[in-house]
């Protein structure tokens, strides 16, 4: 169901894509021609900036929208820090790695994650494609670099969710570290 600031934002967002049309059109000068006036060239570059500062906002209203979806499907949960996070919805072996994570994601994305589930997808809940488009590819350079792992693609097109990237992390961790003890014991 649409509430109604987000009806008046799709309503000024369309009423801007609108105007930002007929003002580069108008800027093309092949409507006055037309019309049998011929404007000045000032005045088609008024037109053609006037253009550009409408599809602006109009961008800015679509990204505004987009973050009060994602809040909206994140209203009336509780509000937790990462560690709660972590600590809250995760195994205590698995509590640090999505502590973590939810930072790492919270420079990815301008939504407030403090009400965030693990069950909660990226594209679906989050917003994260819309809101940037290479927020997600960012999000997995930054995850491989900060727990040294490699993540390919056929894997990272399974992590849906946050709590999937969690799992995916852990156990990945855990298969390091169980590879680096078995370098650094000497042989029996």
């Amino acid at each position: 169901m649409i509430t109604k600031s987000q009806w008046l934002l799709s309503f000024a967002q369309c009423v801007l894509i609108l105007l930002g049309g007929a003002l580069f059109l108008l800027s093309s000068g092949v409507i006055p021609v037309n019309l049998g006036w011929t404007p000045p060239w000032y005045l088609s570059l008024i037109f053609l900036l006037s253009a550009g500062v409408c599809g602006f906002y109009a961008l800015r209203l679509s990204d505004e929208a987009e973050k009060r979806r994602a809040l909206a499907h994140m209203a009336g949960r509780p509000e937790l820090s990462e560690v709660e996070f972590g600590e809250h919805y995760f195994p205590i072996d698995r509590a640090e790695v999505a502590a973590k994570l939810r930072n790492i994601l919270a420079r990815h994305i301008t939504v407030d994650l403090s009400r965030m589930h693990p069950g909660d997808r990226f594209v679906d809940d989050l917003r994260m494609d819309a809101l940037d488009s290479m927020a997600i590819v960012e999000f997995v350079i930054e995850i491989e670099k900060e727990f040294e792992i490699n993540i390919p693609d056929s894997a990272a097109e399974k992590m849906i969710t946050f709590g999937s990237v969690v799992d995916y992390v852990a156990e990945e961790s855990q298969k390091k570290a169980e590879k680096q003890q078995g370098f650094a014991s000497p042989p029996a």
